[in-house]
């Protein structure tokens, strides 16, 4: 009875019954079901579900239904309030990140800790689904910040280095007609996401999109060079496994790789160590895939003046995710 009781209290059976319902959901999401769901579902269409089992899926929703996601109704099968807050746009992009872009990563936590696996040899992330999920995320809370900032510098050709699946470039010109933009991500897989929204949103022939090393400016394409901004969003912070002065450095060669830059646009997600809004998840990624931590604003600042480069904004989105603050740098004065 004590061992049970112990059970009980430790809240182990609920940390189990949200690591299944997170893989529920994000299957609902993958598989299509989702959108059948939110039409309606008769009993009778369930058999004629194309690439869908029938038995399998009957049972799926059954579990929906004692999870409180589906309502089993006398005319079929519908998403209850629990159901649609779970599946927003925002819900799902928060899921996919950690489920769908780590979860390879976190799947494989005590090979990682023993060393039996490597990250980025034996355990990667997917490249793509970070892209499109970040690319959600990005377009709902930090769009807005990009076109203010822009706007306030009369920027004309942005580049963004990591620009996973291009979001920030696409609503950039989205916005503004006059607006060029240059993408770079290591990833092909998001590179080729980013071509793709780039061309459905019908800005391609505004963005150019790179396979190239965020970290390696000497390398990016000569197309770079007339670019008069550069952002670099949730990506310079891992450069910090190499200690501060190689970020110094990098920041300082992003200046002089770039001759007609205006503005150096440096986004980061701040890192609280607190049991809340998933900050400890973000903590967990970071450390397995032995990224360097996130900073927050008060340590960033001088890694900014020790590399010349003089803050002339700080733009902060409360009530998102991830936070995020932009650090708006003149590189002028590195060259000065």
């Amino acid at each position: 009875m004590r061992e049970w009781q112990d059970f009980q209290l430790s809240g182990m059976p609920q940390l189990i019954s949200a690591m299944h319902l997170c893989q529920a959901v994000h299957a609902l999401a993958e598989t299509g079901l989702l959108a059948e769901l939110r039409a309606g579902l008769s009993r009778e269409h369930i058999d004629s579900l194309s690439g869908l089992d029938p038995e399998l899926v009957r049972g799926f929703l059954s579990y929906l239904v004692v999870r409180g996601v589906v309502d089993d109704l006398p005319d079929g099968y519908r998403l209850s309030r629990r159901g649609e807050l779970l599946t927003t746009d925002v819900s799902l992009a928060r899921l996919g990140v950690y489920a769908g872009a780590y979860g390879a990563v976190t799947a494989r936590t005590g090979d990682l800790l023993t060393g039996r696996a490597r990250y980025g040899v034996d355990v990667h992330r997917d490249g793509g689904a970070l892209g499109r999920h970040c690319a959600t995320l990005f377009e709902v809370f930090h769009s807005e910040t990009i076109r203010t900032a822009t706007e306030r510098r009369g920027i004309r050709t942005m580049l963004d280095a990591g620009c996973g699946a291009g979001q920030l470039l696409i609503d950039a010109c989205r916005r503004d007609e006059r607006l060029t933009g240059i993408g770079l991500d290591n990833s092909p897989e998001a590179i080729a996401v980013a071509e793709k929204l780039a061309r459905e949103h019908g800005v391609a022939d505004r963005i150019q999109f790179f396979v190239a090393d965020a970290f390696e400016p000497e390398t990016w394409p000569e197309a770079c060079r007339d670019a008069d901004a550069m952002c670099i969003v949730s990506a310079l912070h891992e450069h910090f496994r190499h200690g501060e002065d190689a970020v110094i450095e990098l920041l300082r060669r992003y200046a002089g790789a770039l001759p007609a830059l205006e503005m150096l646009l440096v986004g980061e997600p701040e890192l609280l160590y607190e049991d809340r809004e998933n900050h400890d998840d973000f903590l967990l990624v970071h450390v397995l895939t032995g990224q360097g931590l996130p900073r927050d604003r008060n340590a960033w600042l001088p890694v900014f003046e020790k590399a010349g480069l003089r803050c002339e904004h700080i733009y902060m989105r409360p009530g998102a995710g991830p936070r995020l603050c932009f650090y708006d740098l003149n590189p002028r004065t590195q060259r000065h």
